[in-house]
């Protein structure tokens, strides 16, 4: 064999070798080059690549459903006061803005003939029951026939209604009140020569104040006449009063009913015509309250939160807002008891598997291990 020959085989045969030397040192040391680790050390622990997040038990207790509505505050009732007979004012009561009490005046008409057509007619009874007290007389001697008794009776009862026509027209020249009320307007002023069938004076009654509403036809079922409401004025404190009618024919453009919460109001405080969020009464039911921040979105659109179950994994569940208080919302659509995700809900998905950290422990003992947005 040629030199050159037997130095090429020479190198072949030291290359097998290394080769073989190589692997044999690989399979000794048990290390897996391609993932840097021993082969056969302990596995890692699973939890150390899961995302934590803060969790709390929630339970569904039963509360009171409430509808909440827009409203409109309104008068009790509002009423044109209107002269009932002919003269000029001669005097003025409370003024425009003022309460008033029921049969308190509002203005003075003078009473020109009419004291002097009162005596007339007060006169001419007094001669009516004299000419009957004689004809009555006469009859009981035979001296009058049963038609004179009857003409007499009739000028008696003639008389009679003269006389009340005269005083009910005398009593119309003091205009007062009909019930306790607030003068929102006065129509005429000191002078003024009214008519009968003229305006005088528009009083409003505030007590009750009356919260209206438009309820729609879902929740409409969930109410009823002498339930328990709340109503916020614009700028106002929170009234409490009941309702006292719901409309049983639904408007035909909103498909809405109308549902009237009458306010006590003594002191007339609240005022008529404001804005205000009407807060009804409804059904009972079992739901969770919770922080509206828990409140979350699914990829369609649907409100919820996001929970753990006994898994450690992610749930979305749907819910529906059943009422909204300062302390926080009440929902409907959860088991009665839930793992509710606190911190950490927009940074997994649902089918994730998550270590549930409890609020107890993330704000203690845990919190230190807690990523920066969970602390």
């Amino acid at each position: 064999m040629p030199p050159a020959a037997q130095t090429k085989s020479k190198k072949s045969v030291w290359m097998a070798v290394g080769v073989v030397a190589a692997a044999a040192l690989w399979m000794v040391s048990g290390v897996d080059w391609g993932a840097g680790a021993p082969v056969g050390g302990p596995a890692p622990d699973p939890a150390e690549n899961l995302m934590r997040v803060r969790v709390q038990d929630s339970y569904a207790r039963r509360i009171t459903r409430e509808i909440v509505v827009s409203g409109r505050s309104e008068p009790n009732r509002t009423v044109e006061v209107r002269a009932e007979t002919d003269g000029r004012v001669v005097a003025l009561g409370a003024a425009r803005g003022a309460a008033v009490a029921a049969g308190e005046r509002l203005v003075l008409l003078d009473r020109r003939d009419r004291d002097a057509r009162l005596a007339e007619a007060r006169a001419t009874l007094a001669q009516a029951e004299l000419q009957l007290e004689a004809a009555r007389r006469l009859r009981s001697q035979q001296f009058a026939a049963e038609v004179q008794i009857a003409e007499a009776l009739a000028r008696v009862e003639s008389a009679r209604a003269r006389l009340a026509e005269i005083e009910l027209e005398i009593a119309n020249t003091d205009v007062v009140a009909p019930f306790d009320a607030v003068i929102q307007e006065r129509s005429v002023e000191l002078g003024d020569y009214v008519s009968s069938g003229d305006v005088i004076a528009e009083l409003v009654d505030v007590d009750p104040l009356i919260i209206a509403g438009a309820v729609n036809e879902r929740e409409i079922r969930r109410i009823g006449i002498g339930a328990r409401g709340q109503a916020r004025l614009v700028g106002g404190e929170p009234l409490e009063g009941t309702i006292r009618y719901i409309s049983p024919v639904a408007d035909e453009a909103t498909r809405t009913f109308r549902v009237e919460l009458a306010v006590p109001n003594p002191e007339r405080t609240a005022r008529a015509g404001v804005t205000a969020e009407l807060r009804l009464a409804g059904e009972e039911i079992e739901a969770h309250q919770l922080s509206p921040a828990l409140l979350t979105l699914d990829d369609s659109g649907r409100i919820g939160v996001k929970a753990v179950n006994r898994f450690d994994e992610v749930e979305f569940w749907p819910v529906e807002i059943a009422s909204s208080t300062a302390a926080g919302i009440a929902v409907t659509g959860l088991p009665q008891q839930i793992r509710l995700i606190t911190v950490g809900q927009g940074f997994v998905q649902p089918g994730q598997r998550v270590v549930p950290v409890p609020e107890a422990v993330a704000s203690v003992s845990d919190a230190a291990q807690l990523p920066a947005e969970l602390r």
